[in-house]
């Protein structure tokens, strides 16, 4: 990826969401938190919200989120066996908006879903929600650009119905 927002050629499925995300976030800046605590109330306020649950419904309601070492070279995200969900975000590095709305994503497509179109979908409804139009259309037009294979598409789009 270059300054300039634009992608080499993507590999695969991950490749082209990473692409995407950073390609939007060049063209609309999305929120940065500036302290841990911050992450916590937003998770607390997105998941008690009736969007949350009305729109996934089969994601965990709690999340937490935990500190990853700066040295870490991503953030993830899991669910553990009593269905909690766990937010792992790299310490001071993935404090933006676009970070936790990815771990997020993997929690509401569910986490065997890895980067294909049931995340990307759940990516599109976040955005959309949590980041706003201009940013969905930001990442939705990445997509297009990123995604060579036109594989993946953006769920969020009031053109096109959810998937039941």
């Amino acid at each position: 990826m270059t300054a300039a927002g634009s992608c080499t050629h993507a590999r695969d499925d991950a490749d082209v969401v990473a692409c995407a995300e950073r390609r939007a976030c060049v063209q609309v800046p999305l929120r940065r938190f500036a302290r841990f605590t911050e992450i916590e109330q937003y998770l607390d306020r997105l998941l008690s919200s009736a969007w949350w649950g009305d729109t996934f419904p089969g994601a965990p309601l709690e999340v937490v989120p935990e500190r990853r070492s700066h040295n870490a070279t991503f953030s993830a995200a899991a669910c553990r066996p009593d269905g909690t969900g766990v937010v792992w975000i790299v310490d001071g590095h993935g404090w933006g908006l676009e970070t936790v709305l990815h771990e997020l994503a993997h929690l509401a497509a569910g986490t065997g879903a890895a980067h294909g179109s049931y995340f990307v979908e759940a990516l599109g409804e976040l955005w959309r929600h949590e980041a706003g139009v201009f940013a969905w259309a930001a990442l939705e037009s990445a997509f297009t650009t990123c995604d060579h294979r036109g594989a993946l598409r953006l769920g969020g789009s009031p053109r096109r119905p959810r998937r039941p």
